[in-house]
């Protein structure tokens, strides 16, 4: 494999780290820049050939193959669609953007470079994901009518991501929400991967627990389809999850409950039938981008870039509707 020259455009981003690890595991790949302006990249600066205060003086100097993008949401959506405009082929973690007009923005940026953006879903390489979308395809259940998808913790300061991480997540404006852009953004990728898109959502948010001023450490929304729902939610206020089902699939012949990487699937008048999901042949992202530069494959389901603006769709109209107390059509 020729040389990729990777670089990487912020380090706020707590997730950039596992990125790190993967690209360095990627046979060929070429650790070959990053940039930052916060002391993180201190951190960061024996891993790379060169650093970076400015990731614009970073893209003008540096020929790279392939770029992480890994600042907050707002300043995600900037980085992508300027290295796109030279060229560069971007991996940007999740979410996509804060709001659906920068997403917007990265799909016009990605359509006029003809370079590869994919977005990175963490959960995306959890086997449990693709067997239950397997399942769901066969017909096991029969037509879906309601799926419901529970995700997070006890926030972000809780659980002790750094002040960088924390600072932007903690804002409106650079996130696109609180656990109403973070979580809920996971359940509203998996529900426009297995079942397209609504034609509404509700929203409920609120600080409910915590003591200190955020978005919302709490959400819930409701994607109304034609003929089921989706009832996803994000918290950052949960201590501790119970040991039921997540997420659960309910259909006309029966329901699928996912318990880790196992599947349970109950149908009336017959025995429980447990599927464990099976291995992916790829659970690296870095590996997984590295293939589809070798052979200029499009990135496929919850990784690609318009099934991802699609779910900033969807968690924008929920924070709308949780202003606005009504539902806000799509």
């Amino acid at each position: 494999m020729n040389s990729l020259r990777v670089g990487v455009a912020g380090l706020i981003h707590g997730h950039v780290w596992g990125l790190i690890d993967s690209w360095a595991k990627v046979e060929g790949a070429e650790l070959t820049a990053v940039a930052d302006n916060t002391p993180l990249l201190e951190r960061a600066k024996d891993r790379f050939a060169r650093t970076y205060t400015d990731w614009r003086e970073m893209l003008d100097k540096e020929t790279l193959d392939a770029l992480v993008v890994t600042s907050d949401n707002r300043e995600s959506a900037e980085i992508a669609v300027t290295a796109l405009g030279k060229g560069i082929p971007c991996l940007v973690e999740k979410a996509m953007a804060a709001n659906v007009a920068d997403a917007e923005r990265m799909l016009e940026a990605q359509r006029a470079s003809g370079k590869l953006l994919m977005i990175n879903w963490p959960f995306c390489w959890s086997p449990w994901v693709h067997e239950l979308k397997r399942q769901l395809d066969s017909g096991v259940i029969g037509p879906v009518f309601h799926f419901r998808f529970r995700n997070g913790h006890h926030g972000p300061k809780e659980i002790g991501c750094d002040e960088w991480f924390v600072g932007w997540l903690y804002d409106e404006e650079r996130n696109g929400g609180g656990a109403l852009a973070d979580f809920c953004g996971y359940g509203a990728v998996l529900s426009r991967w297995l079942f397209g898109m609504p034609s509404s959502v509700f929203g409920v948010r609120d600080n409910f627990t915590k003591s200190y001023d955020l978005p919302d450490d709490h959400a819930i929304l409701l994607a109304r389809y034609p003929k089921m729902t989706a009832e996803l939610e994000g918290t950052w206020a949960t201590y501790g999850f119970d040991e039921s089902a997540n997420p659960v699939v309910h259909g006309r012949d029966g329901t699928i409950g996912v318990y880790g990487n196992t599947l349970r699937i109950y149908r009336a008048g017959r025995e429980v039938e447990v599927v464990e999901a099976p291995d992916l042949d790829v659970r690296s992202p870095a590996a997984y981008f590295a293939t589809l530069l070798a052979t200029g494959g499009e990135p496929e389901g919850m990784l690609h870039p318009v099934v991802s603006a699609d779910a900033v769709r969807i968690v924008e109209a929920g924070r709308n509707s949780a202003a606005s107390g009504c539902a806000e059509p799509l």
